[in-house]
């Protein structure tokens, strides 16, 4: 269920369902980062307003990345709003301008027409600014410093708040839902593993104190230190589980292998709720194999 809650004085987490979230922070500039899917619009507006907010109070939109439930309502604000500025990685900036090759591949990725995508709009290419490592996004008090982190996209970005040392991490840190552990985010088609530790070690780096996760919510590191470790481990092990299944047995399709990488990684059985991103996860790792092969 839709729901607006408080992180601190200055950031507000928007949550469309348990799955997915956007954040909203208020200085001088507004800025959300994420939109979720374009389906989720309604919801978005509906949090906003409960804030006193509009889509036209919103200076700017960042995208750590282009994926759909990460930039999909990114076109409906910019409609709503055409001065605002929306951020994204040069290499997801073709895809806001426009979105069909975009959506065609999120379809084949999961297997079937979807209608839980919504209309991705496209966004007018003067409001779409590019952003790289070394920019910074400032809105006031607050600033946001940027950082290309590869691995789950190729146009993949982050964002560090030094004011409440956290960093906004897309799915570059996977995702980490409530009374889950954190899981590996590998999907089609740009996966790459090696890109994706470097990143989980850019990100240990700035030795961050929350993780402000896109799936699902704030994090905090105390305690939990070993969580960049652990992740850089399963990419590790789901990699060479694959790995494993394919030389050994050749499954006939995706689903076959699937289900041959749960009885390698039993672990995983208890979450069913999580079926769907393993199985995204399980392609996307066996492209990022056979781009290795070839």
């Amino acid at each position: 269920m839709f729901r607006v809650e408080t992180v601190d004085s200055r950031v507000k987490l928007l949550v469309f369902d348990e799955l997915r979230s956007s954040w909203l922070i208020r200085d001088k500039k507004t800025i959300i980062i994420e939109t979720g899917y374009a389906a989720d619009f309604d919801k978005l507006v509906d949090g906003l307003k409960h804030l006193g907010v509009t889509p036209r109070d919103i200076d700017y939109v960042a995208l750590t990345h282009v994926h759909l439930d990460h930039a999909g309502g990114a076109g409906h604000l910019a409609r709503h709003n055409p001065s605002l500025t929306v951020f994204v990685h040069a290499k997801g900036a073709r895809h806001l301008a426009n979105p069909s090759k975009l959506i065609e591949g999120a379809r084949k990725a999961h297997g079937k027409t979807s209608s839980t995508f919504g209309e991705m709009l496209p966004i007018p290419v003067k409001q779409i600014r590019t952003i790289d490592t070394g920019d910074v996004i400032e809105l006031g008090n607050t600033h946001l410093e940027v950082f290309y982190t590869p691995g789950h996209a190729k146009h993949h970005v982050i964002f560090f708040d030094p004011a409440s040392a956290s960093v906004f991490t897309g799915d570059a840190l996977g995702s980490k839902y409530k009374n889950h552990p954190n899981f590996v985010l590998s999907p089609p088609a740009d996966y790459d593993k090696k890109s994706a530790k470097i990143s989980i070690d850019l990100i240990q780096a700035l030795n961050p104190q929350r993780i402000n996760f896109t799936h699902c919510g704030p994090f905090g590191l105390s305690g939990h230190d070993h969580l960049f470790e652990n992740l850089k481990r399963n990419h590790d092990l789901w990699t060479q589980s694959i790995f494993e299944i394919i030389s050994q047995y050749q499954p006939e399709d995706d689903e076959a292998l699937f289900r041959a990488f749960l009885e390698k990684r039993p672990e995983l059985k208890q979450f069913p709720d999580q079926f769907f991103s393993f199985r995204l996860s399980v392609k996307g790792i066996r492209l990022y194999l056979q781009r290795l092969k070839n």
